[in-house]
């Protein structure tokens, strides 16, 4: 009923924050111009303050071109969707993969009570489409997308890109992290669909051309199935041995660890269970991990060198309101003597004790000099394969490039989501006071080196390897395979 008075009164908008807003389908529902430039206005401002360097691959003239696009954008009214695409595409021109819009929050507050959606979890694999996981009934496992109701595969993919970024736009980490956001991209594109509809895919196996019907789902559903998807519940390391090849794997599946001690005494017991077993010949799989604690990083490091690997060189900190979570307000005003004490022990902690006395909106450098090391007798100096994809971020990146800079591992796989001298980090995550959209923004630039290059050359694999479409079908992992036989 809400939806025929709207279409019955189509110039009516909307302030995002009244009653009568949450009360509308918010799929149709307009937000008044002046709203919306409130928001475009307020992500301008944090991108200014808070980021470190919004300019440094784009340049202002091109961050202030595509401000003014964003803004003239605004001569009527738009739906929640429309307005966050334009954010979007706004706060893309920063080419930065830690500034990002909270895409499935938005998918939630875009919804309307009975909104259907269509699980979609779909590997892209050279410009083809083939089903990676089916929950609902549909398409066999392996079998290759052509089209999802009216919208052909490609147009979906491309839909579903708009979302990602590649960092420096030195990667292509953007045709994998798609797949991410393509429940979410079908939902923008048809954003009138009600769960219980129907919805036809069309897909190829085996060379036969056929079709399933899906059920849309409510989002209670979809929730649970991404759960499922992306087992919320997993560990962050996980360890394989393969005692007939003599070989092991560990896993990590972040460097964002919940108990720090925990994943330490994990990796710690990976390396003494290889050197009791006699294992010569390891893979570390970074595949799809976000990234997280440089620390983390430097302590797998020093399991693989003599003399430890020093991470990051250095970091760039801009002062802001975001930028002091690390060390509360409370502790620093009340206990400053023994706050300082008590971080001195460790480089890390204190060279951000003593950022934390930078002027708001000015930036200083902190270096770092001091690896972590382990004794000579736990060290591994074995073979080393590494997993890293598109969507391996952040840390995860780092932890590449230290390995590839260090002569360390061989690298499979495909780029990672970083440039060769650097990345982004620490984010933060804010949110628009109109709207509500959230996005994640940095607060420090991470570097691997005191050049202070904004270098746009990726982080490349030493052997390019892609999933199979074979592989896909029989479930087996193509990296696993690979690392077994070679």
């Amino acid at each position: 009923m809400a939806a025929i008075q709207l279409s019955a009164q189509s110039d009516t908008c909307f302030d995002p924050n009244s009653k009568a807003y949450y009360k509308c389908n918010r799929t149709e529902a307009k937000i008044c111009v002046e709203y919306l430039i409130n928001d475009l206005e307020e992500l301008q401002e944090k991108l200014l303050t808070v980021h470190p360097d919004p300019y440094a691959y784009c340049g202002q003239m091109k961050f202030d071109s595509a401000y003014s696009k964003a803004f003239s954008y605004y001569t009527e009214g738009r739906t929640l969707i429309e307005h966050a695409q334009n954010l979007n595409r706004f706060s893309r021109i920063v080419s930065d993969s830690h500034l990002q819009t909270h895409v499935f929050s938005l998918t939630s507050e875009a919804s309307y009570f009975d909104t259907g959606f269509l699980p979609l979890f779909i590997l892209s694999i050279n410009d083809k489409f083939y089903i990676e996981k089916d929950y609902v009934g549909g398409p066999p496992v392996g079998s290759e997308i052509i089209s999802i109701g009216k919208l052909p595969m490609f147009e979906l993919h491309e839909l579903a890109k708009e979302w990602c970024v590649d960092e420096g736009e030195a990667t292509k980490s953007s045709e994998e992290a798609a797949n991410y956001y393509y429940t979410s991209a079908h939902f923008f594109a048809n954003p009138n669909q009600h769960s219980g509809d129907l919805e036809t895919i069309r897909y190829t196996y085996n060379n036969e051309l056929d079709s399933a019907i899906i059920e849309l789902l409510d989002f209670q559903e979809i929730r649970k199935i991404r759960k499922q998807y992306f087992k919320t519940s997993k560990k962050n390391i996980e360890s394989s041995f393969f005692l007939t090849e003599r070989k092991a794997v560990l896993k990590l599946n972040s460097f964002s660890p919940a108990i720090f001690q925990n994943d330490r005494k994990k990796i710690r017991k990976f390396f003494q269970t290889t050197k009791e077993m006699g294992i010569n010949d390891i893979a570390i799989d970074v595949r799809n991990n976000p990234g997280g604690s440089s620390s983390m990083v430097e302590f797998l490091c020093s399991f693989l060198t003599t003399g430890g690997i020093n991470t990051p060189s250095n970091i760039i900190w801009k002062a802001s309101e975001y930028s002091y979570p690390l060390i509360s307000h409370f502790r620093m005003k009340h206990f400053p003597k023994s706050t300082e004490k008590k971080f001195k022990r460790n480089e890390d902690l204190y060279q951000y004790f003593i950022l934390y006395n930078t002027s708001i909106e000015e930036s200083d450098t902190a270096y770092f000099s001091i690896p972590q090391r382990q004794q000579i007798s736990d060290i591994y100096l074995g073979n080393i394969t590494l997993f890293m994809n598109g969507n391996t971020a952040s840390a995860a990146c780092d932890f590449s490039q230290l390995m590839l800079n260090n002569r360390r591992a061989t690298l499979i796989g495909t780029p990672c989501n970083a440039t060769i001298n650097g990345t982004w980090g620490n984010p933060v995550t804010i949110q628009l006071n109109e709207s509500g959209i959230t996005f994640s923004l940095p607060t420090i630039r991470y570097n691997y080196n005191n050049t202070f290059s904004y270098s746009i050359e990726p982080i490349l694999p030493d052997v390019n390897l892609v999933p199979t479409v074979d592989d896909i079908k029989k479930e087996k992992d193509t990296f696993l395979e690979y690392f077994l036989k070679n």
